[in-house]
């Protein structure tokens, strides 16, 4: 799907024009068979869930 393909698709489903499409900048997703850690670092994805987890307990609770 081109860029151009894309911009128009999205506007039709969200009633947007084309310009604020490409304003905010609406690109296709990777590839299924990238890995899941792969996917999250190319779009700045992050989950707090591990974050939290890989931090370390100051005060833990009893």
């Amino acid at each position: 799907m081109s860029p151009f393909e894309l911009e128009r698709a999205v506007a039709q489903a969200t009633g947007e024009s084309r310009r604020e499409i490409r304003r905010r900048g609406f690109q296709p997703l990777p590839l299924a068979e990238e890995s899941r850690d792969e996917v999250d670092a190319h779009l700045g994805v992050i989950d707090w869930d591990v974050l939290q987890a890989e931090r370390p307990v100051l005060f833990p609770v009893r």
